[in-house]
């Protein structure tokens, strides 16, 4: 039956009136019911949604998460739902859910953004940028304004090193919807695609964000430092003048200052920038690798330390550490933080070999050995693994496999001056003086620095009575490892057959003085690693 407006008593009003209180009030009873009813779920369905959400941005996850499993257990396929709860558990790191909750509601809803704009914050935080790029590229493909994921594109492209399609990402953003963070990003794309001269036009807008948003600064400018526009850098920063300075910006200025050659500066800048935030992982971290420019090795252990305590087992912090640790002399210490490194992250070529290494200079060859070995392996044109299997094959009595690898690092790199060192032992142990002294030579050529080479060939003149030579090459060692005892002892040795008896008894004073700290080093270093035994009988 066609309704008219005959129909409900209010003739008169026309075809299309408007309607009153007279066309309200004689509405079906039946049917007013029924849109009362059909929009109930609808509002409930919103209302629960924006309360769980609200409890999550507070952060009150067991709050939200019993309100969500009331409504899951009503009505599992509900894809809000899911996307909520697998935020959850997002934030509460357990990823294998995270994403399973995510997949789940993709099954119920295909073009679901929420979930893929959620797989793609779970796999960013997993470094797992090829699929992180992929789950952004379908909420782009649902919504190709989407800001939020585009600026992320962007972002994970250019770390990709694929510097058009994070320009592309960028320009889909518009001008004015771009937030701060994404300028170091293009200014990187534009430097990497040779587009220099599209840089400066990104400057004024950095400006208008360097003292609200210092992090962008910094980004920005040290892709300037990076790039060799250190000037143009130390520019910027002359222009940002803050009022009261922040640990950011200090931060900041101390990178120009190192890149300008002016280390005193910078460690200054660094220092007050510590005492505003003596916890910040970030300027522990920059001091750490300003001391190591400097060669401070052990303030650069003490930084490195205390990055360790604000953000424990950061990879890159121990592989660092280790490495210092070994040069200074603490090799027991250094050995237990390749240990920690290595549980972090198995089965990590680049720990693996810093975990050989450890062990080598540790005098435990044999555990190095196997390490060694698999490295070599996967790396069969890596120079410095063959080296590393060779210096371990040497040490653990292999002479043949030894010699075999050593050369073998020459044949990829014929400027190794470890190998040509490692060959001269070989060749002396052998009696081949000759043999040995050329090697020796060769490595001191190439590396004058290296003060084993030095030393080395030093005794090796002292041996068969170079006196002049082994004088002049063993001063050379001792200049470049002035704390290592027998160093002083040989060189005293060679004054004291020159007849140079003052500056001989001077050495051989320094060599008891430095020898018996070695000696109270070491045995620290065994109780450490051997702890003592346990009293009780059994």
């Amino acid at each position: 039956m066609q309704l008219t407006w005959r129909d409900t008593g209010c003739a008169g009003q026309g075809r299309f009136p408007v309607p009153t209180s007279c066309t309200r009030a004689r509405l079906p009873a039946g049917l007013l019911i029924f849109f009362i009813i059909s929009a109930q779920p609808l509002w409930a369905q919103t209302a629960s949604r924006s309360s769980v959400s609200a409890l999550i941005a507070q952060n009150r996850l067991d709050d939200a998460e019993k309100q969500l499993w009331s409504i899951l257990s009503q009505q599992p396929d509900q894809g809000w739902a899911l996307d909520l709860m697998a935020e959850i558990r997002m934030r509460q790191k357990r990823a294998p859910e995270t994403e399973a909750l995510f997949r789940r509601a993709l099954t119920l809803r295909p073009n679901d953004v929420q979930a893929y704009r959620g797989l793609g914050k779970l796999y960013s935080s997993l470094g797992n940028s090829p699929q992180a790029i992929d789950s952004y590229s379908h909420v782009v493909a649902i919504a190709p304004a989407d800001v939020a994921a585009n600026v992320e594109l962007a972002v994970l492209y250019q770390k990709a090193g694929q510097y058009k399609e994070s320009v592309a990402a960028a320009q889909r953003v518009p001008m004015a919807s771009r937030p701060a963070r994404i300028l170091p990003v293009l200014a990187a794309d534009y430097f990497a695609t040779r587009e220099d001269a599209k840089v400066p036009p990104l400057i004024p807008s950095l400006l208008r964000h360097a003292n609200s948003q210092p992090e962008v600064l910094r980004d920005f400018v040290t892709v300037l430092l990076h790039n060799g526009y250190v000037d143009d850098a130390a520019g910027i920063m002359a222009t940002v003048k803050p009022a009261k300075p922040s640990a950011g910006h200090l931060q900041t200025l101390a990178l120009v200052r190192a890149a300008q050659g002016k280390p005193q500066e910078a460690m200054a800048l660094l220092s007050q920038a510590l005492k505003l935030q003596p916890k910040s992982f970030e300027l522990l971290f920059d001091s750490a690798g300003l001391a190591a420019q400097e060669n401070q090795l052990d303030k650069m252990i003490d930084f490195l330390h205390r990055a360790d305590e604000v953000e424990p087992n950061r990879p890159e912090v121990l592989q660092k550490l280790s490495l210092a640790l070994l040069k200074t002399g603490h090799r027991a210490p250094a050995v237990a933080v390749a240990r920690r490194l290595n549980a972090i992250q198995p089965d990590n070529a680049d720990n693996e070999y810093v975990m050989a290494f450890a062990l080598i200079e540790a005098d435990l060859p044999e555990e190095a050995e196997p390490i060694a070995r698999k490295l070599a392996a996967v790396r069969p044109d890596d120079a410095n693994s063959q080296l590393l299997l060779g210096i371990a094959e040497f040490k653990t009595g292999d002479a043949a496999g030894a010699k075999r690898d050593l050369q073998r690092c020459l044949t990829i790199d014929s400027h190794s001056a470890d190998a040509h060192y490692y060959l001269a032992l070989m060749g002396r142990r052998e009696g081949n003086i000759d043999a040995a002294r050329g090697e020796l030579e060769e490595a001191v050529q190439m590396n004058p620095e290296h003060a084993l080479a030095q030393a080395e060939l030093g005794t090796l003149y002292l041996q068969i009575g170079d006196l002049e030579q082994a004088r002049a090459v063993l001063e050379q060692a001792v200049k470049l490892a002035p704390s290592v005892s027998q160093y002083h002892y040989h060189l005293g040795l060679t004054y004291s057959r020159l007849g140079m008896l003052e500056p001989a008894r001077s050495e051989m004073d320094t060599y008891s003085r430095l020898r018996q700290t070695e000696d109270e080093e070491h045995k620290r270093e065994r109780s450490v690693a051997q702890p003592p035994a346990s009293s009780e009988q059994p």
